[in-house]
């Protein structure tokens, strides 16, 4: 197999080390961990940079498992993440699971490696543990299948933001629909008219039979729709300044 991927375009990301973001989930089941996967996977592919997919779930996913495909080299491993880091197909440094990691300073550690970060925090976007990226800038992405409930909740996910953040947070939340299925019967038209002009971008991730095989995902495999959709949420994403994370510090209604 061929190592080399085409993409359609280029992402619009000036300084992609500048890049963190959350990837969550608004509700189970939503894709969270290959939507990370798949947005640090174009970002990498798309522009050269040194990119890391970070598992920020609080009970340990299984991105490590789904995307590890080489041990890192020692000059790049970091002391304080031990041995949970690895690297994807695409050369995307993963970092798995830790028990009493602060997301924060996973992000203060990479961020000092020029690294862009993707977090996939799973559906724990009221967390606390999550207020300091969040307060620092981080881009939101909140992923929710192309179904009626997963929606609904997706939709009391974007409220609770508001409530807790303000309105502007939602000026740095991508809202990525995902398609699960190879047919879908709901209409989203309506969804994306209400949300597009109140949210930093609206993305349907097509199905691809490639994020729903077992096993390791390769980079090879994506199909080049994909890639443009996540490419497409790296756009707007890069529109959204994030300030740098000090590694010293510890860790309204929608229409």
């Amino acid at each position: 197999m061929t190592n080399v991927v085409a993409l359609r375009r280029t992402p619009k990301v000036e300084e992609p080390e500048r890049i963190s973001a959350i990837v969550v989930a608004g509700s189970g089941g939503a894709a969270s961990t290959t939507t990370t996967y798949g947005l640090a996977t174009a970002l990498r592919l798309g522009s050269g940079a040194d990119v890391a997919a970070i598992d920020g779930t609080s009970d340990g996913g299984n991105l490590l498992d789904r995307t590890a495909a080489d041990p890192i080299d020692s000059a790049r491993a970091i002391r304080q993440l031990g041995s949970r880091m690895a690297v994807s197909t695409a050369g995307v440094v993963v970092v798995g699971h830790g028990d009493t990691t602060d997301p924060a300073l996973v992000d203060g550690l990479l961020s000092d490696r020029h690294l862009a970060r993707f977090h996939d925090v799973g559906p724990a976007l009221r967390s606390r543990r999550l207020g300091p990226l969040i307060e620092a800038g981080a881009g939101i992405v909140i992923v929710a299948p192309a179904r009626s409930e997963p929606l609904s909740r997706m939709r009391d996910g974007l409220g609770w933001q508001m409530n807790t953040y303000g309105a502007e947070v939602l000026a740095r939340t991508i809202v990525a629909i995902s398609h699960q299925m190879p047919d879908t019967l709901l209409d989203l038209a309506p969804i994306r008219d209400a949300l597009a002009p109140r949210t930093a971008g609206f993305v349907e991730v097509p199905f691809d039979a490639a994020l729903t095989q077992p096993g390791r995902l390769d980079h090879r495999r994506l199909s080049p729709a994909a890639l443009d959709a996540w490419t497409d949420a790296l756009d707007a994403l890069g529109q959204i300044t994030t300030p740098h994370t000090d590694t010293d510090e510890t860790a309204g209604e929608l229409a």
